[in-house]
């Protein structure tokens, strides 16, 4: 998938302001078939930015078919936490967002970034 010249300063403006908005310690843009589209991580966060876009696009492909079977309407994320780290997975139109860091006390502030922005980008980029 390739973006146009447009489209790309969109949403990097876009992903400027979660990262600006939160503290995250990886933010990835993902196509809905895992591919990696943008990826930033702070120094020394180890993470293979390639698995993480995998292992999100594996997530929400599966939450959205779990919420689907059960008969709820669509879904808008996937929350994975441990005890001291998190991960949030937004459905973001045709892309969605992942998010990342080893600090569990900004995880309500983060989700809501994420559900606005995700809005947003769902608005500028629907499903094709």
């Amino acid at each position: 998938m390739s973006l146009k010249e447009q489209d790309a300063a969109n949403l990097s403006a876009y992903l400027s302001n979660i990262t600006q908005n939160t503290e995250l310690e990886a933010l990835a843009l993902v196509s809905k078939e895992g591919m990696r589209l943008a990826f930033s991580a702070i120094p020394g966060y180890q993470v293979d930015p390639d698995s993480l876009c995998a292992m999100g696009a594996v997530l929400l492909q599966s939450g959205s078919d779990s919420i689907t079977k059960i008969g709820f309407n669509k879904l808008i994320e996937v929350v994975l936490r441990g005890k001291k780290s998190f991960m949030v997975i937004s459905a973001a139109g045709r892309f969605f967002l992942i998010g990342a860091s080893r600090t569990i006390r900004d995880l309500g502030k983060t989700v809501a970034v994420f559900r606005f922005y995700a809005g947003k980008i769902s608005e500028t980029y629907p499903k094709i």
